[in-house]
């Protein structure tokens, strides 16, 4: 990262070159930005955050595996590393959210469901944070932070549906851009009074 931001802004860095010479390298043309703004994905980890802030990285998160509040307390810690570190402004919190917009919440959920819960089905590690909160597996005797790979994969059709419409049905109400105008716009200020820029 630091070598790429050396060279955005015009500097030589030295790098091997061919028969064991060191070379000098610059890029051409040069860009009009004089710093390139980059960000650093982080799936929720804190210490993320703060390492993206310290380096005067903008982040790029998401809500599936964390709830607003938790996303909340992340972006406070890294506005203070930002600041700690002495950086000009306040960085850049980027967040991806499945979004569709439609006339009111119930006809966006029919047209949604079934396409977002074959993409939740499609890679299991999205949902299993949510199995431990459905009904239906509470009180089984793997708990939370045991492997659940296998006993993923070993469920019936039948209870990986149930799971997979609870993921749904959470992603719908709390961590996507899915419903009517005024549904999405209340989101949307929601995210913005807890710091998301983008």
């Amino acid at each position: 990262m630091d070598i790429v931001r050396r060279l955005w802004r015009g500097e030589s860095v030295e790098c091997d070159g061919p028969a064991g010479r060191r070379l000098s390298v610059k890029t051409l043309p040069r860009p009009i930005q004089p710093e390139l703004p980059f960000w650093i994905t982080t799936a929720g980890n804190p210490e993320t955050y703060r390492m993206a802030a310290a380096q005067g990285a903008n982040v790029l998160t998401h809500l599936l595996g964390q709830s607003i509040e938790e996303v909340a307390e992340k972006v406070r810690a890294y506005r203070q590393a930002w600041k700690d570190a002495g950086h000009a402004g306040q960085g850049r919190v980027t967040l991806m959210l499945h979004a569709y917009v439609g006339r009111t919440d119930d006809e966006v959920r029919d047209l949604v469901r079934e396409p977002m819960k074959r993409y939740l089905g499609s890679s299991l590690n999205l949902v299993k944070q949510h199995a431990w909160s459905f009904p239906a597996f509470k009180g089984r005797s793997v708990s939370a932070d045991a492997p659940t790979d296998e006993w993923l994969k070993n469920l019936s059709a039948a209870d990986l549906d149930a799971l997979l419409e609870h993921s749904f049905d959470r992603y719908f109400a709390t961590g996507s851009l899915f419903g009517s105008v005024a549904t999405c716009v209340a989101m949307m200020r929601r995210l913005g009074r807890i710091g998301i820029d983008e």
